[in-house]
């Protein structure tokens, strides 16, 4: 039966993954908290030539982005386990899919700081407020909005970067109003989540299985296929 894209349907879907699936979701966080923390702390203190640091840097990007892609591995792989079992190679990233994930972020960013940069250069006045703050919110509105169902086509999908950007515009657009209200609650939830640390410690997973279930429900939104997230839950 062909179920179309539902807010509150994609929230209680989320809500019960994360209160099934809480013990395999806190150790996979926990263990990624620890290992980002760690080598930030190595890098910030141990390291002090630059070009080491620099590098340093980008094995963290690395090793942030892969840890992002199993996460979003893990939630399919639980949204799918009513049909299978599977194993910790399973939730592995391809290295096809860390290519291409960090390609796009790369791109967007250095996009992103090319015109911080040029809009610095113009002389101070209304010009340039108006215009940086319709950059920071563009730049905002794509990696919050955009960005993360890009994420869900290269590991759902194993799309290319520029795929996956072609994909998620085209996966949004016929339900563009209801997926904007979900940023719009998303937003709400990570200013929240700021306010403390434990906070985001929810959140920050939470969030993540919240828009790998809203990209399940826009693709079977775009068929007419059963909806089997809808009818298992």
């Amino acid at each position: 039966m062909y179920h179309p894209f539902s807010v509150t349907e994609t929230l209680s879907i989320a809500w019960h993954i994360l209160k099934k699936n809480f013990a395999t979701i806190a150790v996979y966080s926990l263990i990624a908290i620890v290992i980002v923390a760690g080598a930030f702390f190595v890098i910030d203190f141990f390291i002090n030539d630059l070009v080491i640091a620099t590098i340093g840097g980008f094995i963290l990007l690395i090793g942030i982005s892969f840890i992002f892609l199993g996460f979003i591995k893990l939630v399919f792989q639980l949204i799918d386990r009513e049909y299978y079992d599977f194993e910790f190679s399973d939730i592995v990233p391809k290295i096809r899919m860390l290519i291409s994930y960090i390609i796009l972020l790369v791109i967007v960013s250095t996009l992103a700081v090319f015109m911080t940069n040029g809009i610095k250069m113009l002389g101070e006045g209304i010009v340039q407020n108006l215009l940086g703050l319709c950059i920071f919110l563009f730049i905002q509105f794509f990696f919050l909005f955009y960005f993360p169902i890009c994420a869900c086509f290269i590991v759902d999908d194993e799309s290319g970067p520029f795929e996956s950007v072609a994909q998620s515009f085209n996966l949004i657009k016929g339900n563009f109003l209801k997926y904007f209200l979900l940023f719009l609650f998303i937003e709400l939830m990570v200013f929240i989540g700021t306010l403390t640390r434990i906070g985001m410690v929810f959140v920050v997973p939470f969030v993540n299985i919240l828009l790998v279930v809203a990209y399940r429900k826009l693709v079977y939104s775009h068929l007419d296929v059963d909806d089997d997230i809808t009818e298992t839950v």
